[in-house]
């Protein structure tokens, strides 16, 4: 909140997300790359936190702009479907995959390909 939402007032929200998101597959890839180290780990944690902070609060605040109030809870229990659903079905099917591989890091690398294209999704979102 202390640094996403004057960032958001300076940039905008879509903006906001987008480079956010953009630190959460950075820290992915690091993750995949780097973490060697406990401390390591917990930095690029710290660094896909940014990314979960926005993924949590902006995409609500965004759609709350586009979306009229009288349509607002239908849009809200969609969106909110929308998120919840894959990570259902994500998790099960991921967990399958790299259960059966060597290299349990391939889950950071998995994370950061998603991520990488919906920060390219995002970037393509115009804000009013």
């Amino acid at each position: 909140a202390f640094l996403l939402e004057p960032l958001s007032r300076r940039i905008g929200r879509v903006r906001t997300h987008t480079l956010a998101l953009g630190c959460m597959t950075a820290g992915y890839f690091g993750l995949w790359l780097f973490a060697g180290t406990p401390m390591a780990i917990f930095l690029l944690m710290a660094v896909v936190g940014i990314g979960w902070g926005a993924i949590v609060s902006l995409p609500f605040a965004i759609m709350s702009q586009r979306v009229r109030q009288r349509e607002m809870g239908l849009y809200m229990g969609l969106f909110n479907l929308s998120v919840v659903l894959p990570q259902l079905v994500v998790s099960l099917g991921i967990a399958l995959l790299v259960s059966r591989v060597g290299d349990k890091s391939a889950i950071f690398l998995i994370s950061a390909t998603a991520l990488a294209l919906s920060t390219l999704a995002w970037s393509m979102v115009r804000e009013d």
